[in-house]
């Protein structure tokens, strides 16, 4: 009995080991930066297409061997028909460039599997106003200049409004999973999508 009681307690610590041994290989395998490929986003204006490249820089903890500190970042691109608050204002068409970040923690939970925790505190939406394009007037479709001293006020409309789309669209699966790292590539999947990264130098 004695020695049945001791083969299993044996099993059981050498499958608990070897679990916590993949864990590391994947914690160990995985730190660094990665940039994905370009995707587009679903926002609520049909009128604009915006796409996004996801970087994952997954930082090592000293004191665990399987997590560490995460930051994500979202480079964003719009193009597209926005419509200025000011009264009689004439939509516009635009092209906005800018980023997103947030951070939080990641620990490593199998041997293709990635669990991210994300601290919603920290979540900046930067739009900078001088890398904004206003190409025309989309009701008259003319290509008249528009005044540049309203570029602020389109910086602000477009963080407005896709902050909210990096939160639900961007910024919500907590999960990565399937994880196959392969030199400098790494396939993954998020929120039931097929994604490839590859290792920043």
């Amino acid at each position: 009995m004695n020695k049945i009681l001791t083969s299993a307690l044996f099993v059981a610590s050498l499958a608990i080991m070897t679990s916590c041994n993949e864990k590391a290989k994947l914690a160990q395998a995985v730190a660094g930066s990665w940039t994905g490929q370009a995707e587009r986003v679903d926002t609520p204006h049909q009128k604009t297409t915006t796409t996004v490249t996801r970087v994952f820089t997954f930082t090592p903890d000293s004191q665990s061997a399987t997590g560490g500190t995460f930051q994500a970042t979202a480079d964003f691109s719009i193009e597209g028909g926005t419509q200025l608050e000011a009264a009689g204002t004439q939509p516009i068409a635009v092209t906005v460039n800018g980023n997103a970040t947030i951070s939080g923690r990641w620990e490593a939970v199998d041997d293709d599997e990635i669990i991210v925790s994300y601290d919603s505190k920290t979540l900046q939406v930067n739009v900078d106003p001088e890398e904004i394009v206003l190409e025309y007037n989309i009701a008259s479709e003319t290509a008249t200049p528009v005044e540049q001293d309203i570029r602020p006020e389109v910086a602000a409309i477009v963080k407005r409004t896709i902050t909210p789309v990096m939160q639900t669209n961007v910024f919500s699966t907590s999960k990565i999973d399937d994880i196959k790292i392969k030199g400098s590539l790494m396939s993954c999947e998020i929120g039931k999508k097929d994604f490839t990264f590859h290792r920043d130098i």
